[in-house]
């Protein structure tokens, strides 16, 4: 099992987490798709980095409802892309994730994750169903990444709401921690709570997202984790900033007990 990710030098804070992480738990070099690192940055990271160029604007932002939505177009080619070149599966994760144990999963071919229940009415949310900051690809899905690439082609539309659309001709959606069946493709859908924990809470992946991972509040929540504080709870107060952070944070959550 590889991981996977991509990032740029905006995301460099958070890759060299990342990248520690997955050394910790599964002993091998994170994967990265460089799509904008720098000289320096590359030669600093614990990482086997991937040069690649994408030819839509993944970076540009699309609207909806007046709330901007970045459109992260270039998934699916770094993943045609690993397949053509590797046979082992993987886990394609957002820049701003972390490992808080070791993950393996089997018994299906593709895992996504939903987002929460209350937000997964498909006609008022343009973005789709799914948040794709953690995808598990236990073999190469290769008609299922061949019509992603194309969808993420049309313009204004996001890697979620192409992967939703497509997945959508045959799932429901309806439950969660579910295998269901896409032209011959197990499809799991994992709970997002263990797999892409984007509240900070009892994840096996934490998910940074948002606000989450700008480098200064990335940086304070990282290092409270030593503090076992509740890590939701603190970036509230960080960002609405009704108290300063505690002074002492203790670093080097990295070598806590994995057991």
């Amino acid at each position: 099992m590889n991981i996977v990710t991509t990032g740029d030098s905006k995301f460099f804070h958070c890759l060299t987490g990342l990248a520690a992480s997955v050394m910790r738990f599964y002993g091998k070099q994170l994967i990265i798709y460089d799509l904008g690192l720098t000289d320096e940055q590359r030669e600093s990271l614990d990482a086997h980095i991937i040069q690649f160029d994408v030819d839509v604007d993944f970076q540009n932002y699309t609207t909806f409802r007046n709330v901007p939505l970045i459109q992260a177009t270039h998934k699916p080619f770094c993943v045609k892309h690993y397949f053509d070149n590797y046979s082992e599966p993987m886990i394609l994760v957002d820049a701003d994730c972390l490992f808080m144990e070791r993950v393996e999963e089997t018994g299906y071919d593709i895992g996504v994750t939903l987002k929460p229940r209350r937000k997964m009415d498909t006609s008022n949310h343009y973005s789709g169903v799914l948040n794709t900051g953690v995808i598990f690809f236990c073999t190469n899905c290769a008609e299922l990444i061949d019509r992603w690439v194309d969808e993420c082609r049309i313009p204004h539309t996001t890697d979620q709401k192409a992967l939703t659309d497509i997945l959508s001709e045959t799932i429901d959606w309806k439950h969660y921690d579910k295998i269901y069946d896409w032209r011959g493709l197990k499809v799991k859908v994992l709970k997002v709570t263990e797999y892409n924990d984007y509240y900070l809470k009892t994840g096996r992946i934490f998910h940074f997202k948002g606000k989450r991972h700008s480098e200064d509040v990335y940086n304070q929540l990282v290092q409270a984790m030593d503090q076992d504080i509740d890590l939701y709870d603190f970036f509230r107060k960080v960002t609405g900033k009704r108290r300063n952070p505690p002074a002492k944070l203790l670093t080097g959550w990295l070598h806590r007990k994995s057991r």
